[in-house]
């Protein structure tokens, strides 16, 4: 964020910064780690998330509590969420193509194919609804939500416009833009490929962030943040007969893919690392959710004494580097 805005937070306190992961039905586990922050009085000044993560947090940034996020999910159903487009003569036309292709063969005269199970429309509508069809540039809140450009492989990085303006010349390896409702932001973060349609954006396909960077910890670091605490859900080892669906298959095996890289970045960049134990959770075990929440809950409860001697010691070299005059 701009010089202005850190400086003025740093005056009185730590500038604190949040990044939420991705894993499916397991962020949930983000509103447990929000409600033991919020009990402690910690401000969190800026929030990145990927994924399940950007749900959290654009709904922290909107200013809806721990609680505000529990009763939406009771009234939430899976009906609610999904619009499926495959049927049998899509699973016929998508094996036509990957024939041709093969062959190198053209099939251009064939009718355009689904480019995922879920169209997403519902999802996108739910999320117009949540966000009040608001844009980034109408929210004061520092948020940073994570895509991943399936055209060219580039993370993607909506922010707010005075952030991107700031960042953008300083990293361009990564597209920062202001230029997206907060609902379009996370429906592509939320688009796992092969699943969800991808987003279209300005001509590109974009994909759920967590395929470059699943725990945007960095981000709040180039933002500014002094201290960064990440929430990393990991993947959680199954049993083979645990992953019995394509759904599985690919969320587990994106899991895999990015546990590594996140690893990694998060020595680098986070100051503080939550992993709350959630156990396995597909997208459709509902019931789970109040045990993935408490979880995050318990995860935070081990993590706060860090936490506190981080705001602590951060708190005793502030006054000794600022003149007293008193």
């Amino acid at each position: 964020m701009p010089d202005s805005f850190i400086e003025s937070q740093r005056s009185r306190q730590p500038v604190i910064g949040l990044a939420l992961g991705g894993g499916g039905l397991r962020g949930t586990a983000h509103i447990g780690v929000l409600e033991v922050l919020r009990s402690k009085g910690l401000p969190i000044h800026m929030a990145a998330g990927t994924s399940a993560g950007s749900v959290i947090a654009m709904l922290h940034a909107l200013g809806w509590t721990p609680e505000d996020m529990r009763n939406l999910l009771a009234e939430i159903e899976i009906k609610d969420l999904v619009d499926h487009v495959i049927n049998v003569r899509s699973l016929i036309l998508i094996g036509i193509k990957t024939i041709l292709d093969r062959l190198s063969l053209p099939h251009g005269w064939l009718p355009p194919t689904p480019l995922g199970f879920v169209k997403g429309k519902k999802f996108y509508r739910l999320l117009c609804r949540l966000s009040r069809q608001q844009h980034f540039s109408d929210i004061d809140f520092p948020l940073f939500i994570t895509a991943t450009n399936l055209c060219n492989g580039r993370l993607v990085c909506f922010c707010p416009p005075r952030a991107a303006a700031q960042l953008g010349p300083q990293r361009p390896e990564v597209i920062f833009t202001a230029d997206a409702s907060l609902a379009e932001a996370v429906r592509a973060s939320t688009a796992i490929p092969g699943i969800f349609e991808p987003l279209i954006w300005q001509g590109h396909l974009l994909v759920d962030g967590g395929l470059k960077n699943n725990v945007p910890a960095d981000l709040l670091r180039w933002a500014g943040a002094d201290i960064i605490i990440a929430v990393d859900l990991g993947f959680h080892s199954q049993d083979s007969g645990e992953i019995d669906t394509i759904l599985e298959i690919l969320i587990q095996s994106l899991d895999i893919m990015g546990q590594t890289s996140t690893e990694l970045r998060l020595e680098q960049t986070a100051d503080v690392v939550i992993q709350p134990a959630t156990g396995t959770a597909s997208l459709t075990d509902i019931e789970k959710v109040p045990g993935i929440i408490e979880a995050g809950r318990q995860a935070a409860l081990e993590a706060w004494p860090q936490i506190a001697l981080l705001v602590q010691n951060f708190a005793k070299r502030r006054s000794k580097v600022q003149p007293n005059f008193s």
